[in-house]
């Protein structure tokens, strides 16, 4: 039990994660199937890369610690932002057509975004981001690689600004799950850069250059669907696919529990004046 009338069984917690897992593991293993068939097994030996562990043990530590903090953190949000102001722009939000609707959400929802994630590579939340980036074998199951502060705080942020703007519930999840499966296919490992479309949309070659170790792209590429906010705020930077050298400098990245604890440590660290600057940010 982990609130009135909410149930925790962590048996089934876990089945539902797996299991809503799998099709997203069988659909891009296809997908590289598919654009890998002259190297098969090159793709299999790629799937378990040094690292892997601490996406899975992302996945695990999410799927049942920090879903079931998020359920109720929305819940007690809901209650907390239900105010007049907020009910009126609901009535507002109820006029329009669910499909039209949804596109406005998807297109706030992503301007929201855009600024947390640059808010992310700022000193204080990169200590907790910078685990995202350490993956330097980056497919489409990076996406669970997350430190839970940073899953925390991405979820209260985008959810929270969307129920102030008294978006309904339906719309807002309905949002977060587009958000997340386009994600996860802008983390594979793709070439692709849309062309003339990459100027509307992020593509996995945009988001790739995001993820790059040093050099060019760098502090670019923070949305997450569409390319224009870059491109409105010149943080763009797409010059083709993406091969340069993925993650981040410094050691300890292939370690679940030194990932977890380290920005603990580095925080203290940064909070003396003799740590700052210890910490670089891209």
């Amino acid at each position: 039990m982990i609130g009135p009338g909410m149930n925790f069984d962590v048996v089934a917690q876990l089945q539902s994660a797996i299991s809503g897992l799998l099709p997203e593991m069988g659909a891009f293993l296809l997908l590289a199937a598919i654009i890998n068939r002259k190297d098969l097994v090159g793709v299999v030996r790629r799937l378990l890369p040094a690292g892997f562990h601490v996406n899975v043990f992302s996945f695990l530590l999410d799927a049942l610690l920090i879903a079931p903090l998020l359920a109720v953190g929305m819940v007690l949000m809901q209650h907390s932002v239900a105010w007049t102001w907020t009910g009126a722009m609901g009535a507002m939000w109820a006029e329009f057509p669910k499909w039209l609707l949804l596109l406005v959400v998807l297109f706030v929802g992503d301007a929201i975004g855009y600024f947390r994630h640059r808010l992310e590579h700022c000193k204080w939340l990169w200590l907790f981001h910078e685990m995202h980036h350490s993956d330097r074998r980056m497919t489409w199951f990076s996406l669970y690689r997350f430190h839970p502060i940073n899953r925390l705080t991405t979820v209260f942020i985008d959810m929270g600004a969307l129920l102030l703007f008294g978006f309904p519930l339906w719309v807002i999840f309905m949002n977060a799950l587009l958000r997340h499966y386009y994600g996860l296919f802008i983390h594979a490992n793709l070439p692709w850069t849309y062309g003339a479309l990459g100027r509307l949309f992020v593509s996995p070659a945009m988001h790739r250059w995001h993820h790059v170790r040093n050099g060019e792209g760098v502090g670019s590429n923070f949305a997450t669907v569409f390319s224009v906010f870059d491109q409105w705020f010149g943080t763009w930077y797409v010059p083709s696919s993406c091969g340069a050298p993925l993650g981040v400098t410094g050691g300890g990245h292939d370690s679940f529990l030194h990932q977890i604890f380290s920005p603990f440590a580095r925080l203290f660290r940064l909070r003396r004046p003799s740590g700052v600057g210890s910490d670089a940010v891209p």
